[in-house]
């Protein structure tokens, strides 16, 4: 213990050195630490690896020199506070090596893969673990009976626990009934709990995405010209009327042009909220059609797709009762007439990766109440799914959530901010036309629509105000023009998403 003491009191002190001549080495690790404040726990870890070594010096001292039951107590904590520091040490790296995967930063042209990951672990945990398993072993023998009698001067002959682990290890128990038992429940748990999840999570299928065929155009809603009428102005000329200088001049009243620039630059454009597509046809491109994209697929269905992850309410109107994603997929088919899913989907963001290039859903949405929790490599596969054609329709539910949604796209698309997207953007203009950009509804994160953008193109759309609460039953108490106008923005998201996607990933189909 006094050992292991030593080597965390060097550790510590040498901790804060090795982090800067780190980041000297590979400059473009500063910039991803400092913003993520790997430093700020760098400086934090080397102060608790301190105190740690402290602890296990006063416990080597006072166990070599007195004894006393309070003296084992001592030894056998000093072994529990190392393990903490060897935990806050370990989180450290994880910490560390996460934001090296989640910013794509390859240090040394090294790619942050799942091998190089599982290496940089290894490489700075693996003394650590050894000391740690070497306390362990301290810890276990502080527990037997020799040790017991060595500094309490117990005269008991009775197996302490710590003798009944060793034995048990040993021998496996007295027992052979037990000891099968035993062991065949610990590797049953083991294959469960650690092993099946882990398989599993590398197995799962899915359908590939097929966008409808056809032609179509993406049909704006007229706009209903108000006419202003123009208050003539009152002529006041004062002149001398003996004066030989004429001034019958024509007004500019009178004038013609004036008149239809005063008409152009005076009228009023009225969103009609019970606007159909018309005239252009069906919703797609290519021009006047049943509907569709020449790029898109025979046998085609539009669904509704969502994804799942570790937090509260991302299953949010998918039950039979509120029907949010049903009723969605039933306007879609009562405005374009394409065929549609009867009911919504959801799945882990790791099954992103399943779809065959060129065949992955052009949108997956997500929702939730509370904070969101998802692992390095899922959030990478979004990000590649976003900068691969695809798009986020991500709908705050909740201010918490609103809080938790900023930090996690930064983290999945890092140093691509999120912005407010502009009421006149493509976006809120076809098919529907929203004059003053979507309704803001509840607005739990704002009043602005926001989104980020890549390579000019919108792959995150964030809507601040639940729309999934108006595509619900009754639509959760909310005015029909209202509730009708989060269908129309969910319809233009469906529109733009489709569009970008076919003509971003063509080449897959060909």
């Amino acid at each position: 213990m006094g050992i292991a003491g030593a080597v965390a009191l060097r550790e510590s002190i040498l901790l804060t050195v090795r982090y800067d001549a780190l980041v000297e080495l590979f400059p473009e690790l500063r910039t991803a630490f400092t913003a993520a404040g790997v430093g700020q726990y760098v400086a934090a870890t080397a102060w608790v690896v301190g105190s740690v070594s402290v602890l296990l010096g006063i416990a080597s001292v006072v166990g070599l020199w007195l004894r006393g039951r309070h003296v084992l107590s001592v030894v056998r904590k000093a072994c529990i506070a190392a393990w903490m520091g060897a935990w806050f040490y370990a989180m450290l790296v994880f910490k560390a090596v996460r934001v090296v995967q989640i910013q794509d930063v390859k240090p040394g042209g090294a790619a942050p893969d799942s091998w190089n990951v599982a290496a940089w672990r290894l490489q700075f945990l693996w003394p650590v673990l050894l000391v740690a398993a070497v306390l362990g072993l301290v810890y276990l023998f502080a527990w037997t009976r020799a040790a017991i009698r060595a500094w309490t001067n117990d005269p008991s002959k009775e197996p302490a626990p710590g003798d009944r682990v060793i034995e048990n290890v040993r021998s496996h128990g007295p027992d052979p009934r037990f000891r099968k038992s035993l062991w065949s429940s610990a590797w049953t748990h083991v294959f469960f709990v650690l092993i099946l999840p882990w398989l599993l999570s590398y197995i799962g299928c899915v359908d590939p995405y097929r966008v409808p065929k056809g032609k179509g155009s993406p049909a704006v809603a007229v706009a209903r010209v108000q006419k202003v009428e123009k208050q003539k102005k009152k002529k006041k000329l004062i002149v001398n009327p003996n004066s030989a200088i004429s001034f019958n001049f024509p007004d500019l009243n009178d004038s013609k042009v004036e008149m239809i620039v005063e008409q152009v630059s005076r009228v009023q454009y009225d969103a009609d909220p019970s606007r159909v597509m018309a005239m252009a046809g069906k919703m797609g491109v290519g021009g006047e059609g049943p509907g569709g994209w020449p790029d898109g697929m025979d046998d085609s269905k539009v669904r509704f797709i969502r994804l799942e992850y570790n937090g509260q309410g991302w299953d949010d109107g998918m039950d039979a009762v509120s029907r949010a994603d049903i009723n969605f997929l039933a306007k879609i088919k009562n405005l374009t007439g394409f065929n549609c899913a009867t009911r919504g989907e959801s799945h882990p963001v790791r099954l992103l990766k399943k779809y065959p290039k060129g065949y992955a859903p052009p949108f997956v949405y997500m929702t939730g109440h509370g904070g969101i929790s998802m692992s390095d490599s899922d959030m990478r596969i979004l990000r590649e799914y976003l900068h691969g054609g695809g798009m986020l329709f991500a709908d705050c539910g909740s201010q918490n959530w609103d809080r938790a949604f900023r930090s996690f796209i930064a983290r999945v698309l890092p140093g691509e901010p999120l912005m407010t997207i502009p009421d006149d953007d493509i976006l809120f203009q076809l098919p529907f036309s929203f004059v003053n950009g979507p309704p803001p509804l509840w607005h739990h994160g704002g009043v602005n629509s926001m989104g980020v953008k890549h390579n000019g193109r919108w792959v995150v759309f964030y809507h601040p105000g639940d729309v999934n609460d108006a595509w619900k039953v009754n639509r959760s108490g909310m005015r029909e023009d209202l509730a009708d106008g989060a269908m129309e923005i969910g319809v233009n998201v469906v529109y733009y998403s489709f569009s970008h996607y076919l003509e971003l990933t063509r080449k897959y189909r060909r």
